[in-house]
C-alpha cells in the first residue's frame, strides 16, 4: 500500500493493450476525455471515443483527430448520442443545441432522417440543404409537420415531382402543398413572358381609350355622363390591373404605360370639358324636346286610340277631330330648334304621325258609314226575329239582297266581320223560323182537322160534356192559324160552326140533370163535417174540389136553396180546418221544437190562412191564430236576427278579402324577376279556400261580392296563368336542351364506338371526358328545373316524367361504363384470387415437392405484377368501395408467398436436420473408436479380425448429402481407424480446446453462462473477439439457427481426448437439447 501511489493507472500503462482493456471498464468522464484525445495509440482512443459521451468533445475529435478511424468513429459515436441509439444519450435540450452550431453535414443528414424526435428531425432539416434527402424525408417522415417541413426546404421541379407521385394515394396535404409549390414554381418561370404580354395589353387599351377619348364628336355625340363614366372605369381597371405587375414589368414598358396614362387623363379632362358643354346645351333644349315630344307623343296617343276601336261614331268622330285640331294648332306655336337637321327630324316625326292619323280617320269614317247601314239591316232581321211576325220567303229573299248592295270593303274590320256574321246568323235564324212557322201551321190545321172530327163524333155519341171542351179547344185553334188561304180557313170555319148550333141543342137538356148533381153536392159536404179526419188537409183537399166541381156545373141547374145549403157546409168544413190551424200552431208553443222547422209551419199555415180568403172567417178565430202566430214566431225572429248579424259579419269577411285581394295584387310587383310566385300561388290558394270556409251572405248582397272576389281573383289567375306559360316554356327550353345533350353524346358514342372495341385508350379517355361533361351539364339543368306556379297535376307528372327520362338517357351511359369497369375490376380480382388459390396450393406441398415452390412463387409474382388495371380506372369509385377487398386479396396473396417460404424454409431445416443426425450418428461411431475403454477397442485387442467388422459396419451407414461432410467424417473415421488397428492415438490437446471453444460459441450465442470451469477460457474468448472486431475484421451477420447448426457440425467433426469427451460432450449435448426444444415452442 505503501507503494500504490507511485504505481501508475492501467490506462497510463505502457501496454496498449492493457490500456485499452482498461478503458472499456472506465466511467469518469474526464480519464475518458483525455484518452480519447490525447492517447498516441489510435487503438486507444478508438475504445475511448465510443465511451464518451459530451457532444463537443467528440465534435473536436472529428475535426482535429489525426486518425481517420477514430474521426469516423466519433462521428459514429456523436450519430448514435444525438440520435439516442445508446442508454446514455444527452437530453434534447443539449441535442438541440448542438445541432443548432453544428455545420456537419453527414451528421446533420443523419440526425434528419433517423432522428427519434420530431423537433430533433425539425432543427435538422432547417439546416439541411440536399435535396435528394429532404424528398426522401418528405415522402418516408412518419411525422406530418417534419414531412411538411423538408417539403418546404425543396426547391427543384424534379424532387417536388417525386414527392408528388409518392403522396398522391397516401397523404394528402403533402400532395397539396407540393402540388401549390409545383404550381408556384411554374408560376415564377412563366411569370417575364406572362407581365410582357400583360404590359402590352394594357398599354394598348390605354392607348386605344386615348383615341377614342379625343374624338370630339363622339364626345359630343354621348349627350350624358354614362359614356365617360364608362370610360373612367376602363381606366381605373387598367390602373388597378398595372398595380399587379408595376414590381415586374421592365422600365421600357413602364414608361411606355406613364405616357399612355397622361394621355388618357388629358383626354379625359378634355372629354369633360365638352360634355359638361354640351349637357348645358342640352339642358337649355330640354323644355322644347319636351314639349315637341309630348306633343308627338299625343299624335302617337290619337292613332293608338284609333287602332284600338271598333268603331267611330258620329259624337267620337266629333270629339276626335277637335283633339287633333288642338295638338296641330299646338305644334304650330310652338319654337322651332336652332339646330334645322335636329328641327327637320321633330318636323318628320310629327308630320308622319299626323298622316297615319288621318289617314286612320278617313277610313273609319267610311267604315262608320257602311257599319250603320250594316247595323241598320241587323237590327231590322233581329226585330222581325224577336217580335215572331208572320214571314214569308220573299220577305227573307229581299232582306238578304238589301244586305249585298251595301259596298264593304276588301279588308274589313273586325266589327264589320261580326255584323256580317250577326247577319248571317239571324239571317238562318228567320229562315229556320219560317220553316217552323210552316211546320207549326200544317200541324195546327191537322191537329183542328182532329179535334172537330173528335167533336162530331162526341156530339153522335151524345156526350156532351165531352164535346164542350173540345169546341172551345177547336175555336182557340181556330184563332191561332195565320197564314192559311181563305178557302181553306173558310171550310174549317163552317164545320167548327155546325157543330157549335148541336152544342147548344144538347144544353137544354142539361139543365134537369144538374139539380140532382147540386143537391148530390150538398150531400157530400154535410157528410164531411160529420167525419173525423187524421189528417185535416184532407177536409179542405175535399171541401175544394166539391167547390170546383159546383163551378163547373156552371148557370145549369142552379137553385138559391141548393146554393145556400151548399155555402152553409163549405163555410163550417172551412171555419173547421181555420180552428185546425190554431191548434197547429198553438202546439209549437209546447215544447221545443227546430227554429227552422217551425217558422217553416208558421209561414204556411199563414199563407194557407190567407189564400182560405173570407171562406170560414171568424174574428175570434183569426185573433187566436194571430196571437199563436206570433208567439211562436218570437224565438224564430231572435234566431233569424243572429243569423242575418252572421250574415253581415260574413259579408265583412268577404270584404275584407276582397280587399286584401286588390291591395296584395296592387302591392306586388309583377315585372320583378325574383317574385317569389310560389308565395303568390299559395296565397291565392289559402285566399280560396277561406273565402269557401266564409258563410253564407244575405241574398241581395252575394251577388255583388261574388262578382268582386272574381274580378279580385282573375286579376292573380291573369299573372298567375302568365308565369306558368312563362315557366312552362322555361322548362320546355330544359328539356330541349337535355335532348340535344343526349342527342349529341349518342352521336359521339357512336363515332367513337369502333375504336372503344378495339381498345383504343384515348377514345375511351375522350368518352369518359364527354360523358363526365355532359352528366355535370344535365345536373345543372336539373337544377334550374323549378315549378313556380304548378298545373294540373297529371300534365306535370308526366311533364316531369319526360324531363327525368331525357336526363336517364344522359345518365345511363355513366350506368354502362361503371357496369363494365365493375366486370373489368371483377375480373381483375378473380384474376389474382386464382393465383392466391396458386399459391396456397403449393404451401401445402411437402418433401421434395416444397423444393420447387419459390421458382413458381416467382413465376406467379411476375403474373401478379401484370395484374393491373388502367390507372384512371384504378381511382374510380367502384374500386375505391372494393378497396378493402383488394387488400384483402393483397394480403392473402402475400400471406400464401410467406407460408410458401416458411414451409420450404421448413423443409431446408428438416433436410438439414436430417443430415446433423447423420453426422451425429458417424461422430457418435467415430467416438467409440476414438475413446480408449470402448468396447470396439477390446474386441479389436482380443481379436484382430474385428477390425473388419467395424469397416463393414461404417460403410452399411448412410451417406451424407454434402460431399465435404462426408470426406472430413470419413477423415476422421480413417483416422480413428489406423489408431484402433495400430493402437495409438493421434488426437492432439488442440482438437480439446477447439470443443470447448465451440462449446463457448454456443453458450454465449444462446445467452447460456459458462460453467465455472469455463469462465477464463470464455473471457479469453470474448476479448480476442473484441480485439478483431476493433482491429477490422468484418464479420458475417448470420441467424441464430445457422450458426447453431454450423457450431454443431464443427463439434461433429473434431475429436477430444477420451478422458475429456465424456464431460464435453454431455455440456453440449444439454446445450443443444434446450436450443432445440426452445425452437419448437
Amino acid at each position: 500500500m505503501i507503494f500504490s501511489k507511485l504505481i501508475k493507472p492501467k490506462w497510463q500503462h505502457r501496454d496498449p493493450n492493457v490500456r485499452q482493456l482498461e478503458v472499456k471498464n472506465l466511467d469518469e468522464p474526464a480519464i475518458l476525455n483525455e484518452i480519447a484525445q490525447n492517447d498516441e495509440v489510435a487503438e486507444v482512443r478508438r475504445t475511448a471515443v465510443f465511451k464518451l459521451t459530451e457532444l463537443s468533445v467528440l465534435d473536436q475529435i472529428v475535426q482535429h483527430d489525426s486518425d481517420k478511424a477514430v474521426r469516423e468513429s466519433a462521428e459514429e459515436r456523436i450519430k448514435q448520442l444525438l440520435c439516442c441509439q445508446k442508454n446514455d444519450c444527452p437530453a434534447l435540450d443539449t441535442r438541440l443545441a448542438w445541432i443548432s452550431k453544428s455545420n456537419h453535414t453527414e451528421i446533420i443528414a443523419y440526425v434528419a432522417e433517423s432522428g427519434p424526435e420530431v423537433a430533433l428531425r425539425m432543427v435538422a432539416i432547417d439546416k439541411l440543404e440536399r435535396e435528394g434527402l429532404l424528398g426522401d424525408i418528405a415522402i418516408n417522415d412518419p411525422a406530418i409537420e417534419v414531412r411538411l417541413a423538408a417539403l418546404e426546404k425543396l426547391s427543384q421541379k424534379s424532387t417536388l415531382e417525386r414527392v408528388f407521385k409518392a403522396s398522391r394515394n397516401n397523404d394528402k396535404r403533402i400532395r397539396r402543398r407540393s402540388r401549390e409549390k409545383l404550381d408556384e414554381m411554374l408560376e415564377h418561370q412563366e411569370r417575364p413572358a406572362r407581365v410582357r404580354t400583360e404590359c402590352e395589353t394594357i398599354c394598348a387599351k390605354l392607348e386605344s381609350l386615348e383615341h377614342r377619348l379625343s374624338d370630339v364628336s363622339s364626345t359630343k355625340a354621348q349627350g350624358s355622363s354614362k359614356s365617360l363614366n364608362s370610360e373612367t372605369a376602363d381606366l381605373k381597371r387598367l390602373q388597378e390591373r398595372w398595380k399587379a405587375i408595376a414590381a415586374y414589368a421592365e422600365s421600357q414598358c413602364q414608361t411606355r404605360f406613364v405616357k399612355a396614362q397622361q394621355a388618357v387623363m388629358a383626354a379625359l379632362e378634355n372629354s369633360q370639358q365638352a360634355l359638361d358643354e354640351a349637357q348645358q346645351r342640352e339642358i337649355a333644349l330640354a323644355p322644347l324636346r319636351a314639349a315637341k315630344q309630348a306633343l308627338c307623343e299625343q299624335m302617337d296617343a290619337l292613332l293608338i286610340d284609333l287602332k284600338k276601336r271598333q268603331h267611330l261614331a258620329a259624337q267620337d268622330q266629333e270629339e276626335f277631330k277637335q283633339r287633333l285640331e288642338a295638338v296641330k294648332s299646338e305644334w304650330a306655336e310652338i319654337q322651332p330648334i336652332d339646330d334645322q337637321e335636329e328641327e327637320l327630324n321633330w318636323q318628320k316625326r310629327f308630320e308622319r304621325s299626323h298622316q297615319s292619323v288621318q289617314k286612320r280617320y278617313n277610313s273609319w269614317q267610311d267604315y262608320h258609314h257602311i257599319a250603320s247601314a250594316l247595323e241598320a239591316l241587323c237590327t231590322e232581321a233581329e226585330t222581325k226575329l224577336n217580335d215572331n211576325v208572320v214571314l214569308t220567303a220573299e220577305y227573307l229573299k229581299q232582306l238578304q239582297a238589301r244586305w249585298k248592295e251595301v259596298s264593304q270593303p276588301t279588308k274589313p274590320l273586325s266589327l264589320i266581320s261580326e255584323l256580317n256574321t250577326r247577319f248571317e246568323k239571324t239571317l238562318a235564324a228567320l229562315k229556320t223560323h219560317l220553316q217552323e212557322q210552316t211546320k207549326q201551321r200544317t200541324q195546327a190545321v191537322q191537329e183542328l182537322k182532329k179535334v172537330l172530327t173528335d167533336l162530331e163524333t162526341a156530339l153522335e155519341e151524345g156526350g156532351l160534356k165531352t164535346a164542350i171542351p173540345l169546341e172551345k179547344t177547336a175555336r182557340q185553334l181556330f184563332s191561332n192559324l195565320v197564314g192559311l188561304s181563305q178557302d181553306r180557313k173558310k171550310t174549317l170555319e163552317t164545320r167548327l160552326q155546325d157543330n157549335h148550333d148541336k152544342i147548344q141543342k144538347w144544353r137544354g137538356w142539361q139543365g134537369w140533370g144538374n139539380k140532382l148533381e147540386r143537391e148530390k153536392l150538398c150531400q157530400q159536404v154535410e157528410s164531411l163535417l160529420d167525419t173525423e179526419y187524421e189528417d185535416q188537409n184532407e177536409l179542405l183537399l175535399l171541401t175544394e174540389e166539391a167547390q170546383t166541381a159546383w163551378k163547373r156545373l156552371g148557370a145549369s141547374g142552379y137553385v138559391p136553396e141548393f146554393w145556400e145549403r151548399f155555402n152553409k157546409a163549405c163555410q163550417n168544413a172551412y171555419q173547421r180546418y181555420r180552428e185546425h190551424l190554431c191548434q197547429q200552431i198553438e202546439a209549437l208553443l209546447e215544447g221545443e221544437h227546430e227554429l227552422e222547422e217551425a217558422a217553416k209551419t208558421i209561414r204556411k199555415a199563414q199563407t194557407t190562412w190567407k189564400n182560405m180568403g173570407s171562406q170560414g172567417h171568424s174574428q175570434a178565430l183569426w185573433e187566436r191564430f194571430n196571437q199563436a202566430c206570433q208567439t211562436a214566431y218570437e224565438p224564430c225572429r231572435t234566431h233569424f236576427h243572429i243569423k242575418s248579424r252572421e250574415r253581415e259579419r260574413n259579408f265583412s269577411e268577404k270584404q275584407a278579402l276582397c280587399d286584401r285581394l286588390a291591395q296584395f295584387a296592387e302591392e306586388t310587383n309583377w315585372e320583378n324577376p325574383n317574385t317569389n310566385w310560389k308565395e303568390v300561388y299559395h296565397f291565392v290558394r289559402d285566399m280560396d279556400k277561406t273565402w269557401r270556409n266564409i258563410g253564407t251572405t244575405d241574398r241581395k248582397l252575394k251577388k255583388l261580392v261574388q262578382r268582386r272576389f272574381q274580378a279580385a281573383m282573375q286579376v292573380l289567375e291573369i299573372h298567375l296563368n302568365d308565369e306558368r306559360q312563362h315557366n312552362c316554356r322555361v322548362r320546355v327550353n330544359l328539356l330541349g336542351q337535355v335532348d340535344e345533350l343526349a342527342l349529341h353524346l349518342k352521336t359521339f358514342m357512336a363515332t367513337h364506338q369502333e375504336a372503344m372495341t378495339q381498345g383504343d385508350t384515348e377514345a375511351k379517355n375522350l368518352v369518359e371526358v364527354k360523358v363526365t361533361n355532359a352528366i355535370n351539364q344535365v345536373k345543372k339543368l336539373q337544377e334550374q328545373w323549378v315549378v313556380t306556379i304548378p298545373g294540373n297535376r297529371r300534365i306535370e307528372r308526366e311533364f316531369w316524367q319526360t324531363f327525368r327520362s331525357a336526363c336517364d338517357e344522359v345518365f345511363n351511359y355513366r350506368k354502362q361504363q361503371q357496369e363494365a369497369l365493375k366486370k373489368e375490376i371483377q375480373s381483375y380480382l378473380e384474376s389474382k384470387i386464382d393465383l392466391c388459390k396458386q399459391v396456397e396450393t403449393l404451401a401445402n406441398l411437402e418433401g421434395d415437392a416444397i423444393k420447387t415452390a419459390p421458382s413458381q412463387v416467382k413465376t406467379l409474382k411476375q403474373e401478379w405484377k401484370k395484374i393491373r388495371l388502367d390507372g384512371n380506372k384504378s381511382k374510380a369509385g367502384p374500386l375505391r368501395k372494393k378497396a378493402k377487398a383488394t387488400e384483402a386479396v393483397e394480403d392473402r396473396f402475400d400471406n400464401a408467398c410467406r407460408q410458401v417460404d416458411r414451409a420450404y424454409q421448413a423443409q431446408l431445416v428438416a433436410e438439414r436436420r436430417e443430415q446433423l443426425d447423420r453426422l451425429k450418428q458417424k461422430s457418435d461411431f467415430c467416438v467409440e473408436l476414438e475413446q480408449a475403454d470402448t468396447l470396439a477397442r477390446q474386441e479389436t485387442q482380443d481379436d484382430p479380425e474385428w477390425l473388419n467388422v467395424v469397416k463393414a459396419a461404417w460403410a452399411q451407414l448412410p451417406k451424407l448429402d454434402d460431399a465435404d461432410l462426408e470426406t472430413a467424417i470419413e477423415q476422421r473415421f480413417q483416422q480413428a481407424y489406423r489408431a484402433l488397428a495400430t493402437g495409438e492415438s493421434n488426437i492432439s490437446k488442440e482438437a480439446l480446446t477447439n470443443k470447448e471453444t465451440l462449446c463457448i460459441r454456443i453458450e454465449i450465442l444462446l445467452g447460456i453462462d459458462s460453467p465455472p470451469e469455463g469462465a477464463q477460457a470464455r473471457l479469453a474468448y470474448q476479448v480476442s473477439r473484441l480485439s478483431a472486431a476493433m482491429g477490422g475484421e468484418e464479420r458475417k451477420i448470420v441467424d441464430k439457427q445457422t450458426e447453431v447448426e454450423e457450431i454443431e457440425r464443427n463439434w461433429y467433426l473434431s475429436a477430444a481426448p477420451s478422458d475429456q469427451t465424456a464431460r464435453l460432450e454431455k455440456r453440449f449435448r444439454q446445450i443443444c437439447e434446450m436450443f432445440y426444444s426452445q425452437a419448437q415452442h
